[in-house]
């Protein structure tokens, strides 16, 4: 392997072929290989996982009317944004994880898939962060005005909002590429992500004060069916956010711990950060299993959504086999 180092304004970053140290740089070495092998193989089974269950959460939500409220916007916002990165950043750093033990024969295009996986993390990731971090001030907003909240937020306002900070991001990111250094790229990417994490969690908190504020409220109040129904079904919302925003954050976890062993322990570094960046990219596949099963009505529409296209690949086939049209009869 050849390693060329890169000096920055103020700082050196080792890197091979343009890809930088924090990737994991493999060692010349067979354990390396098949450990990148086994990296790749996963990372494409989460890659199929992820781009086929969020498509078809995002399917069942535009076909299921009843679904189709302002929680579930969000939730389908979330969705695209995991798909987004199982068809885009997935497959790069699988093909990645590959190449880079080819440089001699790869070195030319190597540099230029990273830019563009680089670009694509930045995109879908923050685009994630983004949303959850307007999620924690809607479900805030829900359990401190319940009533108020029902009445004011609307699906077409919610996905207004949402396709404003999709489209937002978007822009942010191509002037990030284009307009920033290296340097300065980490330092506003860095820079976002403690926002990211630290508006959400003071929110978290807001959110249950509220909760135990209204709880005083109820005990008080006779007449208060009403308020009570609405304020436990966004409290349920508000756990399932909570419980998606703790799992992206464990995902984080192995990625954060393994950084401490990259100056004592070089060789387990190199071995261990690929499995790191695989965990992080995993919750784009846990995500869809989170909505269905904390989601009754959500796994009753899939399972319709699935049921009512396998009736009509069976009308087709009795159709033809039979000579006659009987595709209609099985709706």
């Amino acid at each position: 392997m050849h390693d060329t180092r890169h000096m920055g304004d103020k700082e050196s970053e080792v890197s091979l072929c343009g890809v930088p140290e924090w990737f994991g740089l493999p060692e010349n070495s067979t354990a390396s290989y098949v450990n990148d092998i086994f990296v790749a193989v996963f990372t494409a089974l989460l890659c199929c996982f992820a781009i086929c269950s969020n498509l078809l959460i995002i399917v069942t939500t535009v076909k299921t009317p009843s679904l189709q409220k302002p929680c579930n916007i969000l939730l389908c916002s979330l969705a695209a944004a995991d798909w987004l990165t199982g068809l885009t950043s997935m497959p790069m750093f699988a093909a990645l994880r590959l190449i880079i033990h080819r440089v001699p024969s790869t070195c030319s295009y190597q540099e230029d898939l990273f830019t563009a996986f680089y670009a694509s993390i930045m995109l879908t990731s923050g685009w994630s962060f983004a949303i959850l971090t307007f999620v924690s001030f809607d479900r805030l907003n829900a359990l401190s005005r319940p009533i108020s909240y029902r009445l004011r937020v609307t699906v077409e306002g919610t996905v207004k909002t949402m396709s404003f900070i999709g489209v937002s991001w978007f822009l942010l990111t191509i002037l990030a590429q284009l307009l920033l250094s290296s340097i300065l790229e980490l330092v506003f990417s860095m820079t976002l992500i403690a926002i990211f994490i630290i508006i959400p969690t003071v929110n978290h908190i807001r959110m249950y004060l509220a909760i135990r504020r209204h709880n005083k409220e109820l005990r008080r109040l006779v007449a208060s069916v009403r308020l009570t129904t609405v304020l436990r079904r966004e409290k349920k919302t508000a756990i399932d956010m909570f419980v998606i925003t703790m799992v992206l954050l464990l995902c984080l976890v192995p990625a954060i711990l393994i950084k401490s062993t990259q100056v004592p322990f070089p060789r387990v570094y190199s071995f261990l950060q690929p499995w790191s960046i695989a965990m992080v990219f995993s919750n784009s596949a846990l995500n869809p299993l989170i909505y269905t099963l904390r989601n009754q009505s959500l796994r009753d529409a899939m399972r319709n959504v699935i049921l009512r296209r396998n009736r009509r690949a069976i009308g087709i086939i009795t159709s033809e086999s039979g000579g006659r049209t009987q595709e209609l009869v099985m709706f």
